[in-house]
């Protein structure tokens, strides 16, 4: 089906974050027979407005192990696997595995990865001692992370698409999970999909666009991620702490996203994904950032969406954001204002469970601590079992242990709507 979506200066100013509900035609979702339809719209909504649109067709994954060796005592074993993709297989990469050794299959993390960056063995060693294997894979391999992106080895394959690096990323992860898909170790109704900060928004929009990743898990993915466009603000509540908005992340990263998003916000310089810069060294780069511009907003109540619509794109599978109460620059407050937003969808779809949110003390890291609340999560989700992790989610017998209870510990931030009017349509009938 095809929609009509209306250029920055057509769109009428949105002051709330908008309703996921909203029909094409203006109407609203009543049942929950109708979502499939409206995922469809959102899904494209988002493919123009943020993401750009992946290909249709990415041809046949097909994997090889290269190297292979027992490690932990011969508990688990790690593997490099190459792989190749596209529609005449030029797209060659390899991922990094470690899985245990154990009779069945195993749910499995899919983990984009900083070039020159592996997990650590405590990272490896938490996750495999827990039943988990985890596939990753550096993503700088389809589409280097500077303004030369579009001239990567993704966008040659596929020169029909309007994306950006981040949804050339997320193809990455989808390739990862045809490769499991030919296993016999792989649990295919399992799988995980994370990443850190620009790989957490990687995981997310992984996650939308590919149905078969059963839990999404990014770690503070911050704005264009878990975060929030219109609101902002660190531990202590709303306007306070300096956070990245979108006109921040256009001027440095404008190549992250489809051309359409980069009028949204305040822009030092416009660029687009065809011209944007390719800085030389750090200089350079920071040259592209608007100093007087941090923390303000500007065109950002005329998009049509907030972050809550990527995370209600997940539903009814499972989501779990993870993140450093110290880390203001990713927007916790915005974080925790987007997931109150997209439980209206979990709730609509009967899966309230399925939404959560963890935060630690700390800074901008994927912790140990982030690492143990995923795999706490995921054995709630996959196999039942019940955590003593604080996580948050819409289960009564929690509290709510989340930002906003410092300014208001009276107040059940599960219940309380503080940015939009709109609701759950079932609540309305």
């Amino acid at each position: 089906m095809e929609y009509y979506f209306r250029k920055k200066d057509d769109l009428p100013s949105i002051p709330e974050l908008p309703d996921p509900f909203e029909k094409p035609d203006g109407s609203r979702v009543m049942t929950p027979e109708e979502w499939p339809a409206q995922r469809e719209y959102l899904k494209e909504l988002l493919a123009h407005y943020l993401y750009g649109h992946m290909p249709k067709d990415s041809g046949v994954t097909k994997g090889e192990v290269v190297f292979s060796r027992p490690v932990y005592n011969g508990k688990a074993v790690a593997e490099t696997i190459k792989l190749t993709a596209g529609r005449k297989g030029e797209v060659v990469f390899y991922a990094d595995l470690i899985r245990p050794v154990k009779e069945g299959r195993v749910p499995v993390f899919t983990w984009n990865q900083f070039t020159g960056r592996h997990g650590s063995p405590a990272e490896e060693e938490i996750v495999c001692r827990r039943g988990y294997a985890i596939m990753e894979f550096d993503k700088e391999q389809f589409a280097p992370d500077n303004g030369d992106a579009i001239n990567g080895v993704v966008a040659k394959a596929f020169p029909e698409c309007d994306w950006g690096a981040i949804a050339m990323w997320a193809w990455g992860h989808s390739r990862l999970v045809d490769y499991l898909f030919t296993t016999d170790w792989a649990d295919t109704d399992k799988i995980i999909a994370t990443g850190h900060s620009r790989g957490g928004k990687v995981a997310l929009c992984a996650a939308i666009y590919d149905e078969r990743i059963a839990l999404c898990a990014p770690n503070g993915s911050g704005c264009g991620g878990a975060g929030c466009f219109r609101f902002l603000g660190g531990r202590y509540g709303e306007g306070i702490g300096l956070c990245e908005t979108a006109g921040s992340i256009n001027d440095m990263l404008g190549y992250w996203w489809t051309d359409a998003f980069g009028e949204f916000g305040a822009r030092q310089k416009r660029y687009t994904r065809s011209n944007f810069p390719v800085a030389k060294n750090q200089m350079e780069f920071m040259a592209n950032f608007s100093l007087d511009k941090l923390g303000t907003l500007q065109d950002e109540d005329r998009l049509p969406f907030d972050m809550h619509f990527a995370k209600a794109l997940i539903a009814p599978r499972a989501l779990i954001t993870t993140d450093g109460l110290g880390d203001v620059w990713a927007n916790t407050f915005g974080t925790q204002v987007t997931w109150r937003a997209a439980q209206e969808v979990f709730d609509f779809l009967g899966v309230p469970e399925k939404n959560a949110l963890h935060f630690r003390e700390g800074k901008h890291e994927f912790q140990a601590a982030d690492w143990i609340a995923i795999v706490d999560f995921c054995d709630e989700m996959f196999f039942g079992k019940t955590s003593a992790n604080n996580i948050v989610s819409f289960r009564p017998v929690q509290q709510a242990g989340t930002p906003m209870d410092v300014m208001m510990e009276r107040m059940d931030w599960r219940k309380t709507k503080l940015h939009y009017t709109w609701s759950n349509p079932l609540e309305d009938m």
